[in-house]
């Protein structure tokens, strides 16, 4: 059919009247369930704590006795001051163990399964069999409408056409002077919904799945020369090494069956080995201590902590400001303190410094007292105290057999979206009347969201055809189909 030059000005359309809401209350709840607002907030909260337990450490898998996840939990909180025991209030270091967090998770599951049926339900009805007999009452609750009267003489079969033309998967259905069409903009629009909702879905099922499966370690203390092992992978070890100048750049995990790997944290300090992800957490300044005799044989040392043994050499981590390490040197019935400084100009020391000092049990006169920087030996009595300096790191190690699949949600929710923004849906349904010489069109339609230019098109197409829109409606909050 003939076109002609739009007008130089297209009125944008504007929303009619909104008809009072005489809805029954269990449709205003669908309705409210299934509304974008509801899902994005819900969505939204689910990811902000989501990502503060990323920054957090979570309760062990191994702490699952409630003494023993009550006394892990007060410690955790101790370790952050006046917002620990507010953060441990509200479960952030047991997230998933935490009824609110199980309830929004649990209605966020909920709202995208409707999604997702109301989704595949929209898609099979618009690509399956489209019905313009059915369409014509629904299509009046589209957000975007426009009456136009073409000028010239036109047909139901030339506005099909050029649809057609433009891309559009056009049915039409004729009946006497009436003419009803619904057209299509895009398939590939249509079914991008499912793809995000589905990955959605799958990311949330992994994310549950992850903490029934998989597991976390968190504050392991890796100091040079030391091993850890691990609670929930017996017979595996952790140890932690670096470069001269002591800062621990590397991880190792030594298997049960003798197997070592070793990988290198990153510039953000995560590193995956094994299976396992590894997060540090913290690192400072760690020391070597060790002592020997009058005839160079190494001497015990022992720490101030219950159920101790007695070492020819111990790691002192230093983990807060001017924090204090104590140990005892049995044999010769000396306490040696320790105390850690970030630096001390006023006496010289630029770096790391540490006071060293030692008492004879019973005396409060030290019989040891000294600053020292860096690596040092020094004489107690016939003794010879040893101090190599270093560095500490602390990480959390998991397992999350589930990654896999949360990568699997996360690409199909990214595919629909780039889907949505590619070929953007639309459906639009036109009803057309010839009586007297006159051609009368009724265009409704309803533009998915990343439609941005719908309003305009719908416009541009009134005014290519006709005469200026008579009426039109602009963008309301719709209900997914």
């Amino acid at each position: 059919m003939t076109r002609h030059d739009p007008p130089p000005a297209v009125p944008v359309p504007s929303a009619p009247a909104t008809p009072a809401n005489n809805e029954h209350p269990i449709d205003r709840l669908y309705r409210t369930l299934a509304s974008n607002t509801l899902l994005a907030v819900v969505a939204a909260l689910v990811m902000v704590a989501l990502l503060i337990s990323r920054f957090l450490p979570q309760l062990p898998a191994d702490r699952g006795e409630a003494d023993v996840a009550a006394r892990w939990l007060a410690e955790t909180a101790a370790a952050y001051g006046a917002s620990g025991r507010l953060l441990s209030g509200v479960g952030l270091f047991n997230l998933w163990h935490s009824l609110w967090f199980q309830a929004l998770a649990g209605l966020l599951a909920f709202v995208l399964l409707l999604r997702l049926g109301l989704a595949i339900g929209n898609a099979l009805r618009r690509l399956r069999s489209p019905n313009p007999q059915t369409l014509a009452g629904e299509a009046r609750r589209w957000p975007l409408h426009a009456d136009v009267r073409l000028e010239q003489d036109a047909t139901g079969a030339g506005l099909q056409e050029d649809l057609v033309n433009e891309g559009w998967r056009v049915v039409a259905a004729d009946e006497g002077d009436v003419t009803r069409m619904v057209a299509e903009r895009s398939q590939l629009g249509v079914v991008a919904p499912i793809f995000v909702y589905s990955g959605l879905l799958v990311v949330l099922a992994g994310l549950w799945l992850g903490q029934l499966a998989g597991w976390q370690e968190s504050a392991i203390t890796l100091a040079p020369g030391e091993t850890v092992s691990l609670a929930n992978q017996p017979g595996s070890q952790l140890s932690a090494g670096g470069g001269a100048d002591g800062a621990l750049t590397e991880v190792s995990i030594v298997r049960s069956t003798g197997v070592s790997e070793t990988v290198s944290l990153s510039a953000v300090g995560a590193a995956r080995v094994g299976g396992l992800a590894i997060r540090r957490r913290a690192q400072g300044p760690a020391l070597a201590v060790a002592a020997d005799g009058p005839d160079g044989q190494a001497l015990q040392l022992q720490r101030m902590e219950a159920q101790s043994t007695a070492a020819p050499s111990l790691t002192l981590v230093f983990d807060q400001p001017r924090s204090e390490q104590v140990f005892l040197l049995p044999d010769r019935q000396l306490v040696f303190s320790i105390v850690s400084f970030p630096a001390l100009p006023e006496r010289g020391f630029s770096g790391p410094t540490f006071l060293v000092q030692a008492f004879r049990a019973g005396q409060r006169d030290p019989v040891l007292n000294e600053f020292v920087e860096g690596d040092a030996s020094m004489g107690v009595g016939d003794d010879t105290l040893l101090l190599r300096t270093g560095q500490f790191i602390t990480v959390d190690v998991s397992y999350d057999p589930a990654r896999p699949l949360i990568w699997l949600g996360i690409g199909l929710a990214m595919l629909g979206i780039l889907l949505s923004l590619w070929r953007p849906a639309g459906q639009l349904f036109l009803l057309v009347q010839r009586q007297r010489g006159q051609v009368t069109v009724q265009a409704s339609l309803e533009p998915a969201w990343s439609w941005r230019a719908a309003s305009r098109w719908l416009a541009a197409w009134a005014a290519t055809y006709g005469i200026v829109p008579e009426h039109s409606g602009a963008d309301e909050e719709k209900q997914p189909s």
